[in-house]
């Protein structure tokens, strides 16, 4: 039978008692040592273990020597050595108390065996120490003699009273307080066991009046915060009362947020409610002697009273640190000025507020408002700031909201915090607003960030509108028309431009035109000042329009036929032709003056002395360009109002918006390269979403854009259906071979810097899916597209279904219109290289003209200024880079007028780039929809050219 012990003898080396793991082997009925037990030797000793006795042998086996040597030193370095290093000791052996302690505690309640200087010859069991769970409580007793103090301390084993001296001591653990008493091993609650050490020979110790303050620091001071203490001869007075409660900021330079923490008076001393130190004594000795003790006990619960006032006023306590959970690092002090009043009610001090150095108010900041004031193009903003005594400007923080800097330094040296959601409300403000004699101004065509901020927002932007069509309009206006020419009005009378954004189809013309007629109703007659002949003599007429109306060449024959339909009353002239420049000087008699963009370009110079007083752009993406002739002409020629036409203002890019915005309402979206590092690179790049709402705040009011899907519940449905067509054999095989020459020569294009470069490729690519006779006119090669073409074009001839089919391949085109001749088929056609005068007669001859079913239109020339209503079909022979060319050609048919269901059918050829190009069409509109729900592809296309040739 074997059974496993541990021994406490004492170490020469760390001079204490150390535990040594024994092994005891019984013989006749007793119990000896056997032998040290080792991890060999409990291999083959038949010893059960379980965890607690696992758990103490690795203590005791890490507290032998060799281990201790291992730990803490070099072999070859002794204990003694190491001990002249008193930091080294003093760690050493508190390593060593904690692990003793834990061992003890292990033994005491798991109840195992346990000697004390094992004497190996003798037989055990008159040697184990019985293990108890007892506590025994300390007391100690201070008497004032004339010579100093005496002291006593006594060991309560309930209402036993032990003096140490009178007993068996021997201390196992020093500061933990283990110790064997009679034989048995207790624990000593709150002192430590060295604290025994003087009362082990004797009752009662003498202090020396001249040590009392030494001692009193180094042992009393410890001791009486925690032990029952009687005195005679003096007092200790308990002082466990809150007299006062201070707020106190602090800087937590790990989480870089202003906190605070609690300062608790106990009359006389102060705990932080930070520190975890619950007790503090002072020793206070007289001129005459007399001793007193000041003796401070935290009270907890009234602290806690504290804490949850705090809290429940959202703060976070965490280990007696308060704070506000927000990322602004100034959320604490804003949330306690804002509970100020609260706090100081419940008795809570706060302490004078340092950041940086630099005291700061301890009352809320107040912001106060005039409404702005309209001035010509701006409105003067004034705002100012109260925050106790000081009164300020706010213009004086626009540079720390621009620079997202929250502290401004005031005139008499203290900080003002700027709150954070000051940031939020006021940041577009200071980004669009510009400083000037204390005040803000803001342009008025940024009016619309002005909306979150009722305290300052004009009560006159612009003036209450009511519209009704005007009898001399000889058109009935649907009831988003009246709205769209009501909304227009309003931007002609706050004297801020506009852009009329509607969906293809939804009369944009008819509504400009309404508007026209509205602005010249108010026009007061006047007689004539000069007449041209005798009738006129005495006749009276209202003074001329004066609205330059700039178009595409290909929709001046529309908006002329639109104008003496709809407003015959308006004197028209074109300012067109070689004979134009005649007319300079009395284009101001006109109402409307029509001009192409070309014309423009090269006039402009000409026409900047021609006050206008309205100029429209119709198709404005035209100048979408900034750096384009056109867009700079456009921007020589002056108007009192501004507006512009486009079913697609986003044709490339943001910037494609900066320009046309530019042109309505000049610098409301700031200089392009503001507009370019900020609004484009942020939404386009960077996808940031505040930005993009940004934006949108300022163009909306300026952009209206209605969608068929919104406006006309009686449009006919439009269905849309892809028919992918497979190649021929040999088809396919030419445009496998020419794909690998193509990816061969993009790897010599540096980066995309052939743009042109590599769409000609792309584009050779695509003539071959289309048909090889586009780049070969002699080739026999068949094209599996022709077929399914053709064999649509001839269920649309038995059905009698009129159709538009659309190429950007004029070529393309002419291939069906050969075959249309082969077959005697009546059609149309409509290219760039249609002459003006005849586009209007191919309109009108498929319009009128049942014969005709056919009308075939190059993509460009055909996706904006016509109404081909009576077809019921649209054909897209090719895929085009941009989708929204598409629309706008399948608007062509799918627009007002319409009577029957419109079917889009777009023709892709199977295992080309092709099949790519839609896939990108439905998946890179997120832009447009965002904004005004328009965008291009052919960026896409360059950045994923590489994807395309797969």
């Amino acid at each position: 039978m074997y059974q496993l012990f541990f021994d406490f003898s004492f170490d020469p080396n760390f001079q204490r008692l150390l535990p040594i793991p024994y092994i005891a082997q019984q013989k006749n009925n007793h119990w000896y040592f056997l032998r040290k037990a080792t991890d060999e030797v409990l291999k083959s000793t038949p010893i059960p273990l379980n965890p607690y006795k696992e758990e103490a042998l690795l203590i005791a086996n890490s507290l032998q020597l060799p281990s201790l040597l291992e730990k803490f030193t070099k072999r070859e370095i002794s204990i003694q050595k190491l001990y002249n290093d008193n930091d080294k000791k003093k760690y050493i052996q508190q390593q060593i108390e904690e692990k003793i302690s834990k061992l003890l505690e292990i033994i005491a309640t798991n109840q195992l065996l346990l000697t004390v200087s094992l004497n190996k010859e003798q037989p055990l069991e008159n040697q184990y120490i019985e293990n108890t769970t007892k506590v025994l409580i300390p007391s100690l007793e201070f008497e004032k003699v004339p010579d100093g103090i005496i002291y006593r301390l006594s060991l309560y084993d309930n209402q036993d009273k032990l003096s140490p001296s009178e007993h068996k001591i021997t201390l196992l653990s020093y500061e933990k307080s283990w110790i064997v008493i009679d034989k048995k091993l207790v624990s000593i609650k709150d002192i430590k066991a060295l604290n025994l050490k003087p009362f082990l020979e004797k009752t009662t110790v003498t202090i020396p009046e001249k040590i009392i303050p030494e001692y009193f620091n180094k042992f009393l001071k410890e001791i009486i915060k925690k032990v029952e203490i009687n005195t005679i001869g003096f007092d200790i007075i308990q002082k466990n009362s809150i007299k006062s409660v201070t707020i106190k900021f602090v800087h937590d330079f790990l989480t870089q947020h202003y906190k605070f923490f609690l300062s608790f008076d106990y009359d006389g001393y102060i705990f932080g409610s930070n520190q975890n130190k619950g007790y503090h004594s002072n020793l206070n000795i007289a001129s005459n002697g007399t001793i007193t003790i000041d003796n401070y006990k935290r009270n907890l619960s009234e602290e806690a009273q504290k804490h949850h006032i705090l809290e429940a006023i959202g703060f976070i306590n965490e280990g007696g640190i308060f704070f506000v959970d927000d990322n602004d690092p100034f959320a604490s002090y804003f949330h306690l000025l804002k509970h100020k009043e609260e706090l100081i009610a419940a008795d809570f001090f706060i302490e004078p507020i340092e950041i940086h150095g630099r005291r700061v108010s301890l009352q809320l900041p107040k912001i106060h408002s005039k409404e702005a004031t309209n001035k010509k193009d701006w409105f003067d903003i004034e705002l100012w700031i109260e925050q106790g005594n000081e009164i300020f400007s706010f213009a004086n923080l626009i540079q720390n909201i621009q620079e997202n800097n929250p502290i401004y330094t005031l005139a008499n040296g203290t900080l003002f915090i700027i709150p954070k959601e000051w940031f939020a409300k006021y940041e577009k403000l200071a980004k669009f607003g510009k400083v000037n004699n204390g005040k803000i101004q803001l342009p008025k065509n940024n009016y619309a960030l002005l909306k979150n901020l009722p305290e300052i927002k004009p009560k006159y932007i612009s003036p209450d509108i009511t519209y009704s069509p005007s009898s001399n309009l000889k058109a009935t206006l649907r009831p988003y028309q009246k709205d769209g020419v009501k909304w227009l009005l309003e931007h002609y009378y706050s004297g801020m431009g506009a852009c009329l954004a509607d969906d293809m189809g939804l009369g944009k013309t008819l509504q400009i035109l309404a508007l026209l007629v509205a602005i010249h109703d108010t026009f007061s007659e006047k007689e004539i000042e000069q007449p041209s002949n005798l009738f006129e003599l005495g006749q009276k007429q209202k003074e001329p329009l004066r609205a330059l109306i700039i178009l595409p060449s290909t929709l001046l024959f529309n908006w002329y036929e639109e104008v003496k339909r709809f407003t015959p009353q308006f004197k028209c002239t074109q300012y067109v032709g070689e004979e134009r420049k005649t007319k300079i000087r009395r284009l101001i008699n006109y109402d409307i003056i029509f001009t192409t963009y070309p014309i423009i370009t090269r006039d402009a110079k000409l026409l900047e002395g021609c006050l206008f007083r309205i100029i429209i752009l119709d198709e404005s993406q035209r100048i979408k360009n900034k750096n384009s002739q056109i867009f700079k002409s456009i921007n020589l020629l002056k108007a009192d109002h501004r507006f512009s036409l486009s079913g697609t203002p986003i044709e490339n890019t943001l910037t494609d918006l900066w320009s046309q915005m530019q042109f309505i309402n000049p610098n409301i979206l700031g200089s392009f390269t503001k507009f370019n590092n900020y609004f484009r690179i942020g939404i386009e790049k960077k996808h940031d979403p505040i930005i993009m709402e940004e934006l949108k705040t300022i163009i909306s009011p300026f952009l209206l854009r209605r969608t068929k899907a919104q406006v006309l519940q009686d449009l006919p449905d439009m269905e849309e259906q892809i028919v992918y067509c497979p190649m021929s054999e040999e088809q396919k095989k030419w445009y496998e071979r020419e794909k690998s020459k193509v990816r061969n020569k993009l790897l010599h294009i540096d980066n995309h810097s052939q743009t042109l470069n590599i769409l000609n490729m792309l584009t050779l690519l695509r003539q071959i899916s289309n048909h090889p006779k586009l780049l070969d006119k002699q080739s026999s090669i068949p094209s599996g597209k022709y077929e399914e073409v053709i064999n649509l074009l001839e269920q649309l001839l038995l059905s009698q279904h009129k159709a538009l089919i659309f190429s950007s391949f004029i070529s393309h085109l002419e291939i069906y219109e050969d075959w249309c001749k082969t077959n005697n088929i009546k059609f149309t056609t409509l290219t760039g290289d249609t002459p003006i005068p005849e586009r209007k007669i191919q309109v009108e001859s498929f319009q009128k003209d049942k014969d005709i079913m056919f009308f075939f239109i190059s993509l460009k020339a055909g996706e904006v200024g016509l109404n081909l209503t009576t077809a019921s079909y649209v054909l897209l022979l090719d895929p085009w880079w941009n989708p929204f060319a598409e629309r706008q050609a399948i608007a062509r048919a799918h627009r007002l007028g319409q009577q029957h269901k419109v079917t889009v059918i777009r023709f892709v050829t199977q295992d080309t780039l092709e099949e790519k190009i839609i896939h990108l069409q439905q998946n890179k509109k997120e832009l447009s929809e965002n904004i005004i729900e328009e965008n291009v592809l052919v960026k896409e296309v360059l950045e994923n050219v590489t994807t395309l040739l797969k």
